[in-house]
């Protein structure tokens, strides 16, 4: 793995002390401060996805449905999220909800497919909910993560299908279920398909780099649109970014995959809470101070479209948690993907995302109009319809 010094200067609103020992043998230990600034709290902080936590015997559904994995204590979602929800149409009663497998699970957290409603009338989405311990500020902050998503009405971030409520276990987030998983694993399996050398003919070059930019271009507007609406995300990477069932792109604040990247992560702990922090795809001010800011999202932005170029490789490879802190302090970052379709007008672009100064970065909507510009140049023009996952 080679590291290029970082470079110089740089370039439409739409809709978190403790030590923990992984399995590359990395005794991992950040803090980092609290900021006060509004954010989409992603499942990595929430939900931290790490070892088998026990669970409860209950089984909280008829019909031989899924264990629900809950510890039963009387916890109550506030009337005022209750008020907001009822308002926004989003309470869901437990009798429609039939869970029918778990399709992701973590320490305090499981994802299940689930059939939303009843015979004709129904349709499957995913149901999130919390397992094991909690408390009432745990089920708080639960709550309030779905008021977010309640509110985000975009192509290109996951929204909200509805909550139900609970006075005797964990309530449920209900969201659209993403029929074509995670973009990373899309991008891991056509890692063959999109990762090219320059042996191969100019055209495939030039209609996979078209394909690859418009997967680019459909995070930056989600992104956009999140900025716009000044949430932070935390969290951004191919693992937070779901493939519906039309193959849109949908920015996620939680993952539901499993703990594939679980070595790329710190355990980071503030009282007897813990998360996990994606130190590869963080910006330095967050590393060192806590700060977090559209400008560190762009960083990871520029992470991400690494990760795109790349086929889904895991970001500085080769290289520890703790390695690559020191590393992006000196000053050294990524080398362009080894990928024919990656130019360096596009490599730039990433360089520009990982400026050490977060105001020499670029803004979401000046990314996205970059990224437009690129397709146009690689395709002569914007063809909105374009898909980039089945080249239809």
């Amino acid at each position: 793995m080679t590291f290029r010094p970082q470079s110089g200067g740089t370039n439409r609103p739409q809709q978190e002390h403790t030590t923990q020992t992984y399995d590359d043998g990395i005794n991992c230990s950040l803090g980092v401060k609290p900021d006060e600034n509004p954010q989409m709290v992603s499942s990595e902080k929430h939900i931290p996805m790490a070892a088998e936590s026990s669970t409860s015997d209950n089984n909280c559904y008829a019909n031989n449905q899924p264990s629900c994995h809950q510890s039963v204590s009387r916890t109550r979602v506030y009337s005022h999220h209750l008020r907001e929800l009822t308002r926004g149409k989003f309470i869901v009663k437990k009798a429609d909800i039939t869970l029918l497998e778990i399709i992701g699970e973590g320490e305090f957290g499981i994802v299940y497919k689930a059939r939303l409603g009843v015979m004709r009338n129904s349709r499957v989405v995913a149901v999130k909910t919390l397992k094991g311990d909690f408390d009432q500020e745990e089920i708080d902050r639960f709550v309030e993560e779905s008021l977010k998503m309640s509110r985000f009405k975009h192509a290109h971030v996951m929204g909200l299908i509805g909550v139900c409520p609970d006075e005797d276990s964990a309530p449920f987030i209900i969201m659209p279920y993403m029929a074509n998983g995670s973009l990373l694993k899309y991008l891991k399996n056509e890692r063959d398909n999109i990762v090219l050398s320059e042996e191969n003919d100019t055209d495939e070059i030039k209609d996979v780099c078209k394909r690859l930019l418009m997967m680019c271009n459909q995070i930056a507007s989600g992104m956009e649109y999140l900025a716009a609406g000044k949430y932070v995300h935390r969290d951004l990477a191919a693992r937070n970014c779901m493939i519906d069932t039309h193959f849109l792109i949908k920015i996620t604040d939680f993952g539901l995959s499993e703990d594939v990247f679980l070595r790329n992560y710190y355990r980071q702990a503030k009282s007897e809470d813990t998360v996990r922090l994606p130190v590869k795809w963080m910006a330095p001010e967050s590393l060192a101070d806590g700060h977090f800011s559209e400008k560190s999202d762009v960083w990871s932005y520029g992470v991400t479209m690494w990760e795109i170029f790349s086929g889904g490789k895991v970001p500085y490879p080769g290289t520890t948690p703790l390695s690559v802190i020191q590393t992006v302090e000196e000053g050294h970052r990524m080398s362009k993907p080894c990928n024919a379709a990656c130019n360096e007008e596009i490599y730039s672009l990433m360089v520009k995302c990982w400026e050490k100064s977060p105001k020499d970065r670029p803004s979401f909507s000046e990314i996205y109009k970059e990224v437009t510009k690129f397709i146009e140049r690689a395709a002569g023009y914007l063809d909105i319809s374009f898909n980039p996952f089945t080249n239809d």
